[in-house]
């Protein structure tokens, strides 16, 4: 009579295999999930910006104007006020929040920029109103790496308080 052992189970090299393709797996699908929360909060940022906007439309209505960022005590790094400047401030567009027009200010999802538009890799919201230059609004993309201005990078027309 023959005795023949029955295999069970896997061999180490067989389960070294299944480990490797479940890693492979694993990293394309973290890959695609981080690019899809870039896009959410650029996403996140464009509805931002038209919020924004809406708000600076409504300031100039009712005080004929909006204020260049030295005048309402706005962070004023380089003539831009920025929404993480200094980190967690609460100074970003205050004067929309002082008349009434906002509850808060949205603030970049990130808002993690340091400088003055930078280290590169940081992100904020950015404003400057200059009388003669104009309305000046934007945030930088994830996705892209580009500074994106709302509606247009210099918007004339406005009058700087």
């Amino acid at each position: 009579m023959s005795s023949r052992v029955s295999k069970r189970g896997f061999t180490l090299l067989e389960l070294l295999v299944v480990i490797a393709i479940i890693g492979v797996l694993a990293s394309v699908i973290l890959a695609s999930v981080d690019s899809a929360r870039k896009k959410a909060r650029d996403s996140v940022r464009a509805q931002d910006m038209q919020t924004i906007y809406t708000m600076l439309t409504q300031y100039a209505v009712e005080h004929g104007g909006i204020p260049r960022t030295t005048v309402y005590g706005g962070n004023d790094a380089g003539g831009w006020d920025y929404s993480s400047q200094p980190v967690g401030s609460p100074n970003f567009l205050s004067f929309l929040v002082s008349s009434g027009i906002a509850s808060e200010v949205p603030v970049d999802p990130i808002n993690d920029m340091t400088g003055d538009n930078g280290p590169s890799g940081t992100y904020a919201y950015k404003y400057y109103c200059y009388p003669g230059l104009g309305l000046a609004l934007g945030y930088k993309s994830e996705t892209t790496g580009a500074v994106v201005f709302y509606p247009k990078y210099q918007e004339r027309g406005w009058t700087c308080l």
